[in-house]
């Protein structure tokens, strides 16, 4: 009984000598890991508070630089300040974003919460990322589609490449922003990651490979991209009327003429002087819609020069009642700052040629456009135009109005 008795409190000695022991052992690798964990997230750390001195120091210094330029511009509004406010909301949500990441935080806090912090900021600035990106790409657009402006007013040299330009400019920038953010967030991220792995590696856990956050931001950095492009090619994608290839019927009422003279009259004069410039054979006289800069009341006429015997130099008429216009080409998103749209007109072939010979003769004099016996538009001609168009400038007071006039010039 009693050796009975001994052996069981020798085997409870052994039990707690081995209890002991691998407590011992347990506190030295708890240690042990604590150790290589603050080893592991040491250059991490030092990434984390660099990060965070960098946004302190080179976002105010693009933000001024951004100011000024935009000032210089003479953009202030709404460009500049924009610019400012994206810059300022920038550098209060990324320090918000890095509060937990901080040296300090990042040696005080338990592995769990470290692991958890890091994982939020992995999504955070994924989204922060995308957001940001896509604020600057439409500031830019804005910006560009604004200021591409137009080529020239002259005759014939208006066209839409304007418009395509602004649209190779806007991919070529979107596409250095969707480079530089893919690079930022994977320099970003790639410190969260190695944090991470550390702490499932400490803890036993497999460590993952698949690059789910990141194939998820840059998916939605390419969606985002391309709606934004595609939306721009909308937008900016001009709309064509053009004449059924076998449809040959036309009104009739469009004109080209060569201006022999023009003048300014008051309404009770209108026909005192059309009457006296119209007693010569070889002048047509004709009231005019352009607007007088100077005055509401006083009105414009025109003294247009007979080159045919039918009077005009380009007409259906002329041409034995063959249609003059083609096709009709416009786009709203045209419209200057004075409100006014152009619309590209492409003659017919036959056309074409007179309008070619017709430009060449009177290189460096004035010609008319001439609707219903009205003169609508005058152009300066510099040189010979062949490439068969002509534009027009005009206000519209609606999509329609500006839909009908188009239609309306394709019947010519």
């Amino acid at each position: 009984m009693e050796n009975q008795e001994n052996n069981n409190l020798n085997e409870l000695d052994q039990l707690k000598a081995q209890y002991e022991e691998l407590k011992q052992r347990f506190e030295q690798q708890e240690i042990v890991n604590e150790h290589l964990m603050k080893t592991t997230i040491q250059d991490n750390a030092n990434y984390f508070s660099r990060y965070r001195k960098t946004v302190m120091i080179a976002y105010p210094i693009l933000a001024v630089l951004g100011f000024a330029y935009f000032t210089f511009l003479g953009e202030l509004l709404p460009f500049g300040l924009s610019f400012l406010l994206l810059m300022v909301f920038s550098i209060v949500f990324e320090l918000w974003l890095t509060r937990n990441v901080k040296r300090q935080a990042m040696e005080n806090a338990d592995l769990l919460t470290l692991s958890k912090n890091m994982q939020k900021l992995k999504s955070g600035y994924a989204v922060y990322t995308v957001f940001i990106m896509a604020l600057g790409f439409m500031f830019v657009l804005v910006h560009i589609l604004k200021n591409k402006g137009y080529l020239t007013s002259a005759i014939a040299e208006y066209n839409m490449a304007p418009n395509y330009n602004a649209i190779w400019s806007i991919c070529f920038v979107g596409l250095l922003l969707i480079t530089f953010a893919v690079l930022a967030y994977r320099n970003f991220v790639s410190h969260c990651n190695n944090v991470i792995r550390q702490i499932e590696s400490y803890d036993g856990k497999p460590q993952s490979k698949s690059p789910r956050t990141f194939l998820l931001f840059l998916g939605s950095m390419i969606a985002v991209f391309g709606i934004v492009i595609l939306l721009v090619h909308f937008a900016l994608r001009p709309t064509i009327y053009a004449r059924a290839e076998n449809d040959h019927t036309t009104e009739g009422k469009l004109e080209i003429w060569e201006i022999y003279a023009d003048t300014i009259v008051s309404p009770g004069n209108t026909k005192l002087v059309m009457a006296q410039w119209q007693q010569s054979d070889s002048i047509v006289v004709m009231k005019s819609e352009l607007p007088v800069v100077d005055t509401q009341k006083d009105s414009r006429i025109f003294a247009l020069k007979k080159a045919t015997p039918q009077g005009p130099a380009i007409s259906s008429g002329v041409m034995g009642g063959k249609p003059i216009i083609q096709s009709v080409e416009t786009s709203v998103s045209c419209k200057n700052d004075d409100g006014y749209v152009p619309i590209i007109v492409h003659l017919t072939p036959d056309a074409s040629r007179l309008w070619s010979q017709f430009t060449r003769e009177i290189a460096g004099r004035y010609a008319a456009l001439v609707i219903d016996g009205v003169v609508v538009l005058e152009w300066y001609v510099q040189c010979e135009i062949n490439n068969g168009q002509f534009f027009i400038m005009h206000k519209w007071s609606s999509d329609d109005e500006l839909e009908e006039y188009c239609r309306k010039l394709l019947r010519q």
